[in-house]
């Protein structure tokens, strides 16, 4: 393993230009298989979420639709407490190492579901202490919910560890087709958010069980035997991974829960409104590193030129996708919004936000690209600091900008906050940046702004699907009449018949 996490730039060889998109997958097959099942769960969670979002928005109101989306907030920022670190820095040591997948599963099982089951039982009893009414009652259902939540999640850590991705789609799908039913049945039938909310908890202990019956049938059962002196010994080791991921869950909920403190739940419900149109866009760059992470773990440890080519693959492929989906949502966000949100103008505002939050699509793509050579060089440390500055940042401008521009306030904070996370990760992991093709990347610039005038003009002319078909079309014929990429690559990416190199294979 590299001591230092980088080569000296002349001790590393990169991909010339013209370099094929299969190298974002270097371990051929099963990469290219993950991949697109993500993918494929991404794709098939985001139909059925718009769908159901939009129609649960409109059926209890954009009060208490900002209410329960700041409890969920609520729940989802104290739990960052809850076993920090732990599911991350046991994920990568069991890509190393499968062997010890049952074990150290046991332990993340162990120290997240008591670490969660404080905190959440904390929050549930200051919730009840303080509150009354609606906002109370979706404070608990939120609290159960996220507790079913913490433990599938770390069940997923072996399903990514050793790469069986379908699994995570079966529960998925399974889990979130249950909660659609029950809820839309629930709200015909007139019962309100509450009952909402209740769906929404059941929905996440079927996904436990399933994820428990797929873990059990297909790979191993968890091995709960860790003393309490080596679990002591596995939290202090994650502590800095830990640390990274609670300040990158604080920033993914100050804005709501600032929203609601220094606003009203109908300024959390405008943003929440476009937040989770977003989400399902922003979704994607997980998408994209998970697939490709413990790949990159390994080839990181034991093959440095080819970790070069896959950095230079998955952020060919951030520009790739990450830019014309945020030109497009830009463009069409009111005629987006008002698809899935009806023609009230309750929800209108939320358009102006999904343009800023759509913006920050690409940066996001570009940034988790960029924390891949510091996650595997384990650099944590520099990274906390890096998000520590950056969630000051946060809060401070949301201060600033909430009281007088509220929800787009939030959604500028969220973009600028971004951009400098991204600029600065950048540097620290420069001795990178020379493996990416610039010249790509400006022919896929050039494609998206000739994408968006197209797009634009079909709209004034025809409306929102004509721009989305004439976009598309104009979009991939100058991907290939700019040589951005091949129609041999889109092909293979496509039909997933990614070759991998004799070197790299496995």
């Amino acid at each position: 393993m590299l001591e230092s996490g980088l080569l000296p730039l002349r001790e590393r060889r990169c991909p010339t230009p013209g370099g094929h998109l299969e190298v974002f997958m270097q371990d051929g097959r099963r990469i290219a298989l993950n991949a697109a099942l993500m993918l494929l769960k991404q794709a098939i969670m985001a139909v059925l979420g718009v769908v159901f979002v939009g129609y649960l928005a409109r059926k209890v109101g954009v009060a208490a639709w900002g209410e329960f989306q700041a409890s969920l907030a609520i729940a989802g920022i104290v739990t960052i407490a809850a076993g920090i670190g732990v599911r991350g820095y046991l994920a990568r040591e069991i890509a190393v190492k499968p062997e010890l997948g049952p074990r150290h599963l046991g332990a993340a099982l162990t120290i997240r579901g008591v670490t969660g089951t404080l905190v959440l039982g904390a929050t549930v009893a200051v919730a009840l202490a303080t509150r009354s009414g609606l906002g109370a009652q979706l404070v608990v259902l939120a609290a159960a919910s996220q507790l079913a939540t913490l433990l599938y999640s770390t069940m997923w850590l072996s399903f990514e560890a050793h790469e069986r991705f379908q699994y995570i789609l079966y529960a998925e799908l399974g889990a979130r087709l249950f909660v659609i039913a029950l809820s839309a049945a629930l709200l015909a039938l007139g019962f309100g958010v509450v009952a909402a909310a209740a769906a929404f908890l059941l929905g996440n202990v079927l996904e436990l069980g399933i994820t428990a019956h797929y873990l059990r049938s297909r790979l191993y059962r968890p091995e709960l035997t860790t003393p309490p002196a080596e679990l002591w010994q596995i939290v202090k080791r994650s502590m800095p991974i830990g640390a990274l991921g609670a300040l990158a869950s604080a920033l993914l909920q100050t804005d709501r829960v600032m929203l609601r403190a220094l606003c009203d739940e109908e300024a959390v419900g405008v943003y929440s409104a476009a937040w989770v149109l977003s989400e399902n866009f922003r979704m994607l760059p997980d998408v994209l590193l998970g697939a490709a992470f413990a790949a990159g773990m390994r080839l990181y440890a034991q093959d440095s030129d080819a970790f070069g080519r896959l950095y230079s693959g998955c952020m060919l492929v951030a520009a790739l996708f990450g830019l014309p989906v945020a030109a497009g949502v830009f463009l069409l966000a009111p005629d987006i919004v008002q698809l899935v949100y009806g023609s009230a103008g309750d929800y209108a505002p939320a358009a102006d936000v999904l343009r800023i939050l759509a913006c920050g699509v690409p940066v996001t793509f570009a940034f988790q690209v960029v924390t891949l050579p510091l996650l595997a060089a384990k650099r944590e440390v520099a990274m906390v600091k890096l998000l520590a500055v950056a969630l000051v940042a946060d809060v401070a401008l949301n201060l600033l900008l909430l009281p007088r521009y509220r929800a787009v306030g939030a959604a500028c904070a969220t973009l600028a906050v971004s951009a400098g996370a991204l600029i600065a990760s950048w540097g620290l992991s420069a001795r990178w940046a020379r493996c990416v093709e610039l010249g790509r990347i400006a022919a896929i610039l050039a494609a998206t702004a000739a994408m968006a005038i197209a797009a634009y003009a079909a709209r004034a002319l025809a409306g929102m699907w004509a721009s989305i078909a004439v976009g598309v079309a104009v979009y991939v014929a100058l991907l290939l009449a700019l040589r951005a990429v091949s129609f041999h690559e889109l092909r293979a990416l496509l039909a997933r018949r990614v070759h991998a190199s004799p070197a790299t294979a496995v």
